[in-house]
């Protein structure tokens, strides 16, 4: 099960500290990586792609030194080795601009604005984690204790036999 993992990038130590808090529940199935800006996240999902592993949800912060989040995000939308990971966008205080590029360009699955509430922050990369082992193809059935059952079935329902 070492093969999923989320990645959370926060240029803040104690974001990235209340991700891994809050997204720990994953942890028997899913491995958390943290980084604190863009380059290191992209340096840990080329590592992850080389090492065959599955780069399932990323949740970046918009405001960090270097590059952005809209433009990180935009750049990993763009890569086709991780056309099916899902991308959650951070930020404390958006602009209306923020949102629509998060959208349109980066594609964002999901915006969450700072602080979080941790059960929604929870429940969403559950949903994001069982759409991806969807779109990826992975079997879900050794993963389905793990899984959002709603997003199940409505997977489920859309195959044809």
């Amino acid at each position: 099960m070492d093969k999923f993992t989320i990645i959370c990038v926060d240029d803040q130590p104690e974001m990235l500290f209340q991700l891994a808090h809050d997204l720990a529940e994953f942890s028997d199935w899913v491995k958390i990586k943290i980084c604190s800006d863009a380059q290191s996240a992209q340096e840990s999902l080329e590592k992850l792609d080389q090492d065959g592993r599955y780069a399932c949800v990323v949740l970046s912060d918009q405001n960090m030194p270097g590059q952005n989040g809209v433009d990180w995000l935009q750049s990993l939308a763009k890569d086709r080795r991780f056309r099916h990971t899902k991308k959650v966008m951070l930020s404390q205080r958006p602009t209306h601009q923020v949102f629509i590029d998060a959208i349109n360009l980066a594609q964002v699955d999901r915006f969450f604005i700072k602080p979080w509430d941790q059960e929604e922050l929870i429940h969403e990369v559950r949903v994001l984690l069982t759409e991806y082992v969807f779109d990826k193809g992975v079997d879900y059935e050794p993963l389905q204790q793990h899984l959002d059952q709603d997003t199940v079935r409505k997977f489920l329902r859309g195959v044809t036999f």
